[in-house]
């Protein structure tokens, strides 16, 4: 294959998918593109604010649209686990939506990779200053810990019974030695420290799982600068 061509890692999901390039957060997609620079491309398709129910509906496309996806994640739960409102999505729909975007990237070929939902800091999320947030909470937007352990805990049973690996940022965060807390920004969304552990976490899944696909595995593209020759000239026969 061409060394101008570059197979793609998708990262799908929600608002903490869609933010993970964000500079001041030193997102997930940021740290993966460092570490697969000139190895893997890193497809971004995060949709704030939406759920599996409504994303199952966009993976078609999303796949249909992008040829060379290898490996993929599929990170939901934030949304699904409230207690009330139109983003809320049932347990069980919820299992059934997610094992669908595994069954759909499997059909392609493509490495799904699980993702749990982390945790919440309810009191800081539920900020009284934040008059759109109030009428949310009002409406049921309601996120609790135990809501998004019970999401993750049945993406746990999921992963078995379709024998994917899962990433469990509900676990990871727990077990964090500090204070949870300083891994989220605003008491739902992830910080710096909250995706450093999202990004070893998967790095750690990907190594177990998916080694052929570990950014120490991969072959770097190109030559080394102090391989080309002077004019160039080496560069122009490349496959």
């Amino acid at each position: 294959m061409s060394v101008f061509h570059n197979d793609t890692f998708l990262l799908f999901g929600d608002s903490i998918t869609e933010f993970s390039f964000n500079p001041k957060q030193d997102g997930i997609a940021s740290l993966l593109s460092n570490v697969y620079v000139r190895k893997l491309d890193i497809l971004v398709r995060g949709f704030s604010g939406y759920n599996s129910r409504w994303c199952l509906k966009l993976l078609p496309k999303v796949l249909e649209n992008e040829s060379s996806i290898v490996m993929g994640t599929i990170f939901f739960g934030a949304n699904d686990s409230c207690l009330g409102g139109h983003q809320r999505v049932p347990l069980s729909e919820f299992v059934e939506n997610i094992r669908q975007m595994v069954q759909l990237m499997k059909g392609r070929g493509i490495k799904p990779i699980i993702i749990g939902p982390g945790m919440i800091d309810q009191s800081r999320w539920e900020d009284k200053t934040n008059e759109n947030r109030m009428f949310e909470i009002a409406n049921g937007y309601i996120r609790t810990l135990d809501s998004f352990a019970e999401y993750s805990n049945a993406l746990v049973r999921l992963s078995i019974e379709e024998n994917v690996p899962f990433v469990n940022l509900n676990d990871a965060f727990q077990r964090y030695e500090g204070d949870w807390r300083n891994l989220l920004e605003d008491g739902l969304h992830f910080s710096s420290l909250g995706y450093k552990i999202f990004f070893d976490e998967l790095l750690k899944t990907i190594e177990t799982y998916y080694p052929e696909y570990s950014p120490t595995k991969l072959p770097y593209k190109f030559p080394n600068w102090r391989e080309v020759s002077e004019a160039g000239s080496s560069l122009e026969n490349l496959p």
